[in-house]
């Protein structure tokens, strides 16, 4: 099993810690955001990890040339930003034959994918995404689901609560192979805004894996305050 985590991105909803430093080095608990990302795929059984990046790349460098875990670590660093999916593509001769998780960089995940990397391979789905609920759904990607588990609808970042059972994408996805290479190559694309909305329309079979516990987005100063709240909480038990 390999895997991606996207981080690339400028990190501007941070204000000047974004400028300073990668979002997926913001450090969290007393250590970069990235090495718990890592450890956590270990955990998952993942061996090989492909990391994009773009905004101060050489930080990224830096630090996976100080890794001394056990995984397997590739860095494809991009020219221009080409968005979740446009990286995705770009970094896709890295990745191993098979399907792969994807990893935002920039939230903060506890449950396992393990199940849904299983359900991803017995139902033969294109992708599969981690959801989580919530009551407030501003600024959010939303997710219809059918009674099956089904993707029906994306409805990324609405201006208003949809109600308190909305389903949120948590930014953890299994993706079929096939599914990444029919991606134009070269091009900027975003999951939520593009990629996804488009597969549902050609009726590409795309489901849904419900996490118990929310993930945190931790790209803004509030999200990245509950972060370093739950992570403190979670040292204390």
């Amino acid at each position: 099993m390999n895997a991606m985590v996207l981080a690339a991105g400028r990190g501007t909803r941070l204000g000047d810690l974004g400028v300073s430093t990668p979002k997926v080095l913001i450090d969290i608990g007393g250590e970069p955001l990235l090495a718990r990302h890592l450890r956590y795929l270990e955990r998952e059984g993942v061996q090989r990890v492909v990391i994009n990046a773009h905004h101060l790349a050489e930080h990224i460098q830096g630090f996976i040339a100080r890794y001394s875990g056990s995984l397997e670590l590739v860095c494809v660093v991009e020219e221009r930003l080409l968005g979740t999916a446009g990286g995705v593509r770009n970094a896709l001769p890295e990745l191993r034959p098979g399907p792969f998780v994807v990893l935002y960089g920039d939230v903060l995940i506890e449950d396992s994918l393990v199940d849904a990397v299983e359900a991803h391979r017995r139902r033969g789905a294109a992708v599969t995404l981690a959801v989580h609920p919530a009551p407030a759904v501003e600024g959010k990607g939303v997710v219809e689901l059918g009674e099956d588990g089904r993707v029906i609808a994306f409805v990324e970042k609405p201006v208003a609560s949809r109600g308190t059972h909305a389903w949120i994408n948590s930014g953890a996805y299994v993706l079929d192979e096939g599914f990444a290479s029919e991606l134009p190559a070269g091009q900027e694309l975003d999951f939520g805004n593009d990629v996804f909305p488009a597969a549902l329309a050609r009726g590409a079979m795309i489901f849904a894996h419900k996490l118990s516990t929310p993930v945190l987005d931790v790209g803004t100063p509030g999200g990245l305050e509950q972060a370093r709240a739950r992570v403190a909480s979670d040292r204390r038990q």
